[in-house]
């Protein structure tokens, strides 16, 4: 907590709470209610966070005069234990009445951002821990956090460490998000999308190209990278002259091999062919010598062979047929002669 000896009690006749929140840097800490300290359910749990805690809330509650209490020690573990009970007490519904009277008169200070134009901010703190992290800002507009900004002293008596000396715990990282649920008229519209600032040089936008260029010899060495790279490309080396005469050795040597086995595969099936018909040769002499106990398997796969015999037996057949019509015709006609010439016979002896 921002105190130095410079800024100490002695000699003050006002109470302690308001001497604490008057002290320069101190104007976001509001005045904690008496009562609400004197209740002790509202301290549960501060008493291991600080040393010397019943002295300290006697200091705060101004049970024993600044001058009984010369302990510098003392002081600031005060202004460490009233910080705890701040945080605390600006989440009730007195608390957060008392900071909406600051909050609208900018007593937290306004947006850092041109574009909030004067936005009111709250205090916040990135962590609940005492000593862990300095009180930050907050605007409802932007949604950001910034840093206060820093308090100059009027004299060396009233100067402490400022704003930037507070610590965040005595607002904690609820307090500005409850106050705004809770007073949701102060919720000011958001910014526009086209607000964003844009760089611009001479009126053109600036490329994002034009930000990873960081010096003008980074350039030249990028620049004569990329000529080496294409000289190489145009001129290639001996080395892959002797590759690529090898791949193509190699794909010669796979095309020759290819074409060797594809005449073999043709070949092949010639073979067979013959193979099966000397086979069916063998079957049908076989068949003739052995009669009906020949073995009909092997002339199986002849059976275009046995279509034509078959064919030859019936030309034969009808050959035959023809010839025995042909005799009966011709024995018919003359019977038929000698028939008609032996009538004649009778007829002339008549």
């Amino acid at each position: 907590m921002a105190y130095n000896e410079d800024s100490s009690a002695s000699g003050h006749d006002e109470p302690w709470i308001q001497w604490f929140c008057g002290l320069k840097g101190h104007e976001m800490f509001c005045e904690v209610e008496r009562s609400y300290i004197e209740d002790g359910f509202n301290l549960y749990g501060l008493r291991t966070c600080v040393s010397n805690f019943s002295d300290c809330l006697d200091l705060i509650l101004d049970r024993i005069g600044p001058d009984d209490s010369d302990d510098s020690h003392l002081t600031q573990s005060a202004c460490t234990l009233y910080g705890l009970i701040h945080a605390r007490y600006i989440i009730t519904a007195h608390g957060l009445d008392a900071m909406y009277n600051k909050y609208a008169s900018k007593e937290f200070g306004t947006c850092p951002l041109v574009q909030c134009a004067g936005q009111p901010v709250l205090p916040v703190g990135l962590k609940d821990e005492m000593g862990a992290d300095t009180v930050k800002i907050f605007c409802p507009k932007c949604q950001c956090v910034y840093h206060p900004p820093p308090v100059r002293s009027r004299s060396s008596h009233h100067g402490g460490a400022g704003a930037a000396g507070v610590d965040g715990a005595a607002f904690g990282t609820t307090f500005p998000h409850l106050f705004l649920m809770t007073f949701s008229n102060l919720v000011p519209d958001p910014l526009p999308k086209d607000s964003a600032y844009i760089p611009r040089v001479f009126g053109f936008r600036v490329h994002m190209s034009a930000r990873q260029r960081t010096s003008g010899g980074s350039n030249t060495s990028t620049s004569s990278s990329a000529s080496a790279t294409r000289q190489q490309q145009r001129e290639p080396n001996s080395a892959n002259i002797t590759d690529n005469k090898r791949r193509s050795s190699t794909v010669g040597r796979r095309s020759i091999e290819g074409r060797d086995k594809i005449e073999n595969s043709v070949a092949i099936p010639s073979e067979t062919v013959q193979n099966q018909a000397t086979i069916g040769l063998n079957a049908k002499v076989g068949g003739r010598k052995g009669g009906a106990g020949a073995n009909t398997s092997t002339a199986a796969p002849l059976p275009k062979q046995s279509n034509e015999d078959d064919g030859s037996t019936k030309k034969t057949k009808s050959g035959k047929r023809k010839n025995e019509n042909e005799s009966g015709n011709s024995n018919n006609s003359k019977n038929s002669k000698k028939s008609n010439g032996e009538k004649r016979r009778r007829k002339s002896e008549n």
